[in-house]
């Protein structure tokens, strides 16, 4: 047997507890966790990364429920949102673990080669990618209900960014053959003041949707601005040819968890929520979100206005909101101290810190961090905040109170803003949200450690 042969290879009782698990989880029970091993291997980052995923989507779930329960008109209708909303969260669930279930299952066999293997691994992190963004649209839905969303204003080219969106979906509009196309007025070519990520978002639900409910024709993007004096309104309007909406079932659109019709559901899937948040996140931009005209049959047009936010610090700006790919040419050579103690997570960050150059030391808990905090020069400390004997909120508060001017960063498995916040009053310099993309920690850590160097 070769080594390659010999390092793939799977037990395969492990393997059977392995579906039998995710089978469980896939049927909707979250308590439901996956064991891992201490071989390190590919099947334990899977599983860790499924056991966030699933424990965060409890979580945020219980928690989205419970506001929308409080704000329903009768409770009869929060039921019915409440039911509404876990079946299509099922299903929304319930196909990318299936998919993840099938890769697994491939892994396991001996006739996989090398080429194959890679690829089935990219599919198996594509599905939980897929999981992870709706449990992203959760927590931002439950942030503006609880009034938590913080904006960075800085100067957006809308006409690219809707380009770039566009772009993004490509492919799926060409495997139907529709025209997607970009009309934008000479004036409005320039830059508005307002939240990137938020107008992508907002851009990427609504040309998401006429993609997905459009098979002949195509979806076109007009981009128009009015100024008059010291006023200004930027427009997006986004038409397509698709299935349209009835008249009756057009004020429900934005309604959260809910689409205009259960057989749309049916059909074309979805979870729900991505005009609701669309429209709220509108609203945080100073702007609005309607929908100007549907009817069946004749396709559906949206209309998205935008007035400028005022303009955030150069800090604000500079912030790295979301890094495409891990860009480790910040970390060489730096000397670190990793505080986590769960130890597949402790190992996957240590070995990837040290691929890219940087000098890790381990700590386990929070008394280890602050004994070998003292013991050497760090440039950057990374605190998981939840470990045993004494955590990190503890460690970060003793660590200032000795006099530490490290840079620490706070990794949490917690989303809330108010555990944020609570560990920059400790002491930290910020906060990472686990599941978190090595690009975010790899920008994290160069903008805490510069000037350091």
């Amino acid at each position: 047997m070769t080594d390659e042969r010999r390092r793939i290879e799977f037990d395969s009782d492990r393997i059977a507890e392995f579906m039998r698990m995710l089978e469980l989880i896939a049927a909707g029970d979250t308590q439901k966790r996956l064991t891992i091993s201490t071989r390190h291997d590919e099947l334990d980052a899977i599983a860790y990364g499924v056991n966030v995923i699933v424990g965060e989507l409890g979580w945020t779930t219980e928690r989205v429920l419970e506001s929308q329960t409080e704000r329903a008109v009768t409770a009869e209708r929060a039921n019915d949102s409440k039911n509404i909303f876990l079946r299509n969260m099922s299903h929304e669930i319930r196909t990318p673990i299936t998919a993840m279930l099938g890769f697994a299952d491939l892994l396991a066999s001996e006739r996989v080669g090398p080429q194959d293997r890679a690829d089935l691994l990219r599919r198996l992190q594509a599905n939980g990618l897929a999981v992870l963004s709706l449990l992203d649209d959760l927590l931002d839905l439950a942030r503006l209900d609880a009034h938590r969303i913080v904006l960075h204003p800085e100067a957006v080219t809308v006409v690219e960014l809707v380009r770039e969106v566009l772009t993004s979906l490509e492919i799926d509009g060409r495997g139907k053959g529709l025209q997607m196309q970009l009309d934008a007025a000479p004036e409005a070519l320039g830059t508005i003041q307002t939240d990137r990520y938020r107008l992508r978002q907002i851009l990427a639900n609504v040309l998401a949707n006429a993609v997905k409910f459009t098979d002949v024709g195509g979806v076109t993007v007009w981009v128009r601005v009015t100024r008059e004096k010291n006023d200004e309104e930027w427009t997006i309007d986004v038409t397509d040819t698709g299935i349209g909406i009835a008249a009756d079932q057009q004020a429900r659109v934005f309604e959260p968890f809910e689409q205009a019709n259960v057989s749309i559901t049916r059909v074309y899937g979805g979870s729900g929520l991505g005009l609701a948040l669309s429209r709220r996140l509108a609203e945080q931009l100073g702007g609005r979100l309607a929908l100007l005209r549907s009817a069946p049959g004749e396709g559906s047009a949206f209309r998205l206005t935008l007035r400028p936010l005022q303009a955030a610090s150069k800090a604000a700006q500079t912030h790295d909101r979301e890094a495409a790919v891990p860009d480790d040419s910040g970390i060489r050579r730096l000397h670190i101290l990793l505080a986590e103690d769960h130890r597949d997570l402790h190992l996957a960050l240590r070995q990837f810190l040290e691929q890219a150059g940087a000098i890790v030391e381990s700590a386990y808990d929070g008394r280890q961090a602050i004994a070998i905090a003292g013991s050497a020069t760090f440039d950057v400390v990374l605190m998981d905040l939840r470990m045993p004997h004494m955590d990190g909120f503890q460690a970060t508060r003793i660590l200032r109170s000795q006099g530490c001017t490290l840079p620490i960063i706070a990794l949490t498995a917690d989303p809330t803003t108010m555990y944020h916040e609570e560990a920059l009053e400790a002491g930290c310099d910020s906060c990472l949200s686990k599941p978190f993309k090595l690009a975010d920690l790899t920008a994290a850590i160069k903008r805490s450690s510069r000037g350091r160097r």
